[in-house]
C-alpha cells in the first residue's frame, strides 16, 4: 500500500514538470510584464500626452513592440535610449534697459546698457525613434556690441517625460563666461525605478551675436 502511495505521488510531480516544461514562455512571462501596448496608450492618455499616445500609436507595430519590451526591462533601458540634439537662440534680443523697466526687481535692475540674450539646448531621448523624455537648459546673459558682458542665470526643465520608469530631477547648476560666450550648465539626475542611473550634464552657450551651442554628457 505505501508503495502505490508513493508511485502515486512521483507520478503528481512528474506531471506538473510536464506541465510547466511543455508551457509556452510568453505565458509563463506574461505575469511579470508590467506594460502592454495598449497599457501604455492608456497611461500616456491619463497624463494627459494625448500628443504622444498619437506618435506612439503612429509608429510601426515593430518600434511599438520594441518601446514596450524596454519599459518591461529597466535593466536594458538605459542602454537602448538614443540622444538627439537642437540649439536654438534668441533672435528677438530686448534691450537691458527696457528688461530693467519692466522686471522692478534686483536681478534686472544691476544690468548694464546693452542688449539682454538667452541661448537654449534640448535634449531628446528616444526608444525605437519614440521621444520619451525632453530636457532643456537655457541661459540668460547679456552683451554689448559684440562682446558678452555678464550672465545673469541658467534655468533648467523637464520639458517632456512620458517615461514611467524614469524620474528626473535638478542637482547641480552653473554660469560662466568664457572665450566671450555665456555658458550655463544643468546637471540631471536620473533614476530608473528606484536606483540611481547617472547624472547626464547640459551645456549650452550663447554669443553677442545671437548664436549658440551645447552638449550633453553622462558623469
Amino acid at each position: 500500500m505505501l508503495k502505490k502511495e508513493m508511485l502515486f505521488c512521483v507520478s503528481i510531480i512528474l506531471l506538473g514538470f510536464t506541465f510547466f516544461a511543455t508551457k509556452p514562455a510568453s505565458a509563463m512571462s506574461t505575469g511579470s510584464e508590467r506594460y502592454t501596448i495598449s497599457s501604455y496608450v492608456a497611461y500616456l492618455n491619463t497624463q494627459g500626452e494625448s500628443d504622444s499616445a498619437e506618435q506612439f500609436s503612429a509608429l510601426s507595430p515593430e518600434q511599438q513592440e520594441k518601446v514596450i519590451y524596454y519599459l518591461n526591462h529597466p535593466d536594458e533601458l538605459l542602454n537602448s535610449i538614443e540622444v538627439t540634439e537642437s540649439v536654438d537662440y534668441d533672435d528677438a534680443p530686448t534691450s537691458n534697459t527696457a528688461v530693467a523697466s519692466a522686471y522692478a526687481t534686483p536681478r534686472f535692475s544691476t544690468l548694464s546698457s546693452g542688449v539682454s540674450r538667452t541661448a537654449s539646448y534640448t535634449a531628446q531621448y528616444k526608444i525605437a525613434g519614440f521621444t520619451t523624455t525632453q530636457v532643456k537648459a537655457t541661459v540668460y546673459y547679456s552683451t554689448s556690441g559684440s562682446n558678452v558682458t555678464s550672465v545673469q542665470s541658467v534655468s533648467g526643465k523637464v520639458v517632456k517625460n512620458v517615461n514611467p520608469l524614469v524620474s528626473i530631477s535638478k542637482q547641480n547648476s552653473k554660469t560662466w563666461v568664457s572665450s566671450n560666450r555665456a555658458y550655463g550648465q544643468i546637471d540631471w539626475n536620473w533614476k530608473v525605478g528606484f536606483k540611481t542611473a547617472g547624472v547626464k550634464r547640459q551645456t549650452v552657450y550663447g554669443t553677442a551675436s545671437g548664436s549658440s551651442g551645447g552638449s550633453s554628457s553622462t558623469l
